[in-house]
C-alpha cells in the first residue's frame, strides 16, 4: 500500500514538473536579430484580458518586439510597472509588486467594494519611452 502512495506521489510530481513549471522561465528573445542594431517597436503585457476576484494574485509579464515582430531582450533597469482602478484615479486598492527592474509583476486587487476594470501598465524607457497595458476585470 505504501509503494502505491509513493509511486502515485512521484508520478504527480513528475507530471507537475513537466507541465507546470515552464511558466516560471523568462521568455527568451528570438536569436535571429542583431541586438545592437534593433529598436524596440512595441511592448505587450501578457496575459491580456484577465478576469479576477478580490485577493487573487495574477502574474503579468512584459514582452518586447522589434519592427520584424521578433521578441527582443529588455534592459531591466528601464522597466517600471503601475496600475490603476479605472473609476478612481487616486485609489490604490490593489497590491503591485515588484514595480521596477523586473519583466514580471504580481497584481492583487484588495477592496471588494471596488469591482470593475483595473489597468496594469508597463513603461520602458521613462517618459519618452514605450507604454503597454492590459485590462483586468475584477468581480
Amino acid at each position: 500500500m505504501k509503494k502505491t502512495y509513493w509511486s502515485l506521489l512521484i508520478l504527480i510530481l513528475i507530471t507537475f514538473l513537466i507541465t507546470g513549471c515552464d511558466g516560471f522561465a523568462p521568455s527568451m528573445p528570438n536569436e535571429e536579430y542583431d541586438e545592437e542594431n534593433t529598436e524596440l517597436a512595441y511592448l505587450k503585457v501578457v496575459p491580456a484580458g484577465v478576469e479576477m476576484t478580490f485577493n487573487q494574485t495574477q502574474k503579468f509579464e512584459v514582452k518586447a518586439y522589434n519592427s520584424d515582430n521578433k521578441l527582443i531582450a529588455l534592459d531591466l533597469a528601464q522597466i517600471k510597472w503601475s496600475a490603476r482602478y479605472t473609476l478612481c484615479y487616486g485609489c490604490l486598492d490593489f497590491k503591485l509588486s515588484p514595480t521596477v527592474n523586473s519583466i514580471y509583476t504580481n497584481f492583487t486587487p484588495t477592496n471588494p467594494d471596488k469591482p470593475g476594470k483595473y489597468e496594469v501598465w508597463v513603461n520602458y524607457g521613462g517618459t519618452t519611452g514605450k507604454w503597454a497595458k492590459t485590462v483586468v476585470e475584477v468581480n
